[in-house]
């Protein structure tokens, strides 16, 4: 234990991608900000009844309240931007506890969940990446990841606390509590284009009983399946899933694109170990290259034009993975999705259909 706990404290990797996570916190604690701005032209919580877990004195009054709330705005411009970013999330994340504390009904787990992961990235070096106006070089982004890790723990103690608080109360366990979210959301579940017949079956009591038991089946085992290299993946695509059915069907507060952006952080910490060869002849080959250059959030793949004899008669692309190993046609088509953010729900199914890889007779891997 203690010398997995010193290879964490001494882990050291490309940070490129936290610089992502950065951002979107960024524009979870705007809209967060926004919502209060909005709270606000319905009257301040101090003004009436509130429940502060600090001295009342410490309430802020109205005045210091909305300029509290332009400086969450400000802070989270900064965060974005990448401009003392780590700073500016620090502050974010204090002022976000302070608020809660001064008002229980201000209380809600996406908030605390919000404030606790800009706390942690606060400390990880999320600010060498994705900066608005400046350059990143590579170098510079090889950092020490340890704070990375424990937001990962972060996550899987969501999981656990989500997960056993479910599995202990009867009320979830028989699928009265979720039953009764799909009554009372069914319509904003229909609003969200999910289709009204499905609606109508997930309001039956029967069907609740089996969500809620899958629910909480499902939470418990991605607080594990996330860590072990064998079930990464296959956590990772059940849990964008998981998360994307709830969002379709509740209101969450962001919760989703929260949870989503820290999955981010058990992505491998390294960058064009990948290579895509396309055909510039074909429109096929030259779409597909500015896909997934677009999409490619994660850098992992280097976009290349295929030399002659690269590609066989009639592939427009070819895909060559980590290990060297080449892949054409569906097989490429899910390594592609499995690297690919945007794409990443398609994994599973293309990986299902795709046939086993055979060594590059051409391609070669990128360096």
């Amino acid at each position: 234990m203690f010398a997995a706990l010193r290879r964490w404290r001494d882990e050291i990797g490309d940070t490129y991608v936290l610089g992502g996570v950065r951002i979107v916190l960024g524009f979870l604690l705007f809209t967060n900000a926004v919502r209060a701005l909005r709270e606000l032209q319905d009257g301040y919580f101090g003004d009436v009844f509130h429940w502060p877990m600090v001295p009342e004195a410490w309430v802020p009054s109205r005045t210091n309240y909305v300029l509290i709330v332009g400086l969450q705005l400000i802070l989270s411009a900064l965060v974005v931007a990448g401009y003392r970013a780590r700073s500016a999330l620090f502050a974010s994340a204090v002022l976000l506890a302070y608020v809660m504390a001064c008002d229980r009904a201000q209380f809600h787990n996406n908030r605390v969940a919000l404030a606790y992961y800009a706390f942690l990235l606060s400390f990880a070096p999320c600010d060498r990446s994705f900066l608005v106006g400046r350059p990143s070089p590579p170098a510079t982004r090889v950092a020490p990841l340890w704070a990375a890790r424990v937001a990962q723990a972060q996550v899987s103690i969501v999981y656990l606390a989500s997960g056993g608080s479910k599995l202990f109360d009867p009320d979830w366990r028989s699928g009265r509590v979720i039953f009764e979210r799909f009554v009372l959301f069914g319509q904003t579940a229909v609003e969200n284009n999910v289709p009204a017949t499905a609606v109508r079956w997930m309001t039956q009591p029967e069907v609740g009983s089996v969500l809620a038991k899958l629910a909480i089946a499902t939470e418990l085992l991605l607080a594990v399946g996330l860590w072990l290299r064998g079930s990464r993946i296959v956590a990772l695509w059940w849990g964008v899933w998981f998360h994307l059915t709830i969002e379709a069907t509740s209101r969450v507060e962001g919760f989703t694109w929260m949870t989503l952006a820290m999955y981010a952080l058990f992505v491998t910490p390294e960058v064009r170990t990948r290579a895509l060869y396309y055909d510039r002849s074909r429109p096929l080959g030259r779409a597909l290259a500015r896909s997934v250059t677009l999409l490619d959030w994660f850098a992992r793949f280097e976009v290349k034009q295929s030399a002659p004899g690269d590609l066989e008669r009639g592939q427009a692309i070819a895909v060559v993975r980590r290990d060297g190993t080449r892949v054409t046609g569906i097989a490429a088509a899910a390594t592609i999705a499995r690297c690919v953010p945007a794409l990443f729900p398609l994994w599973a199914p293309l990986q299902l259909c795709a046939p086993y890889p055979r060594p590059p007779p051409s391609c070669h891997s990128p360096r």
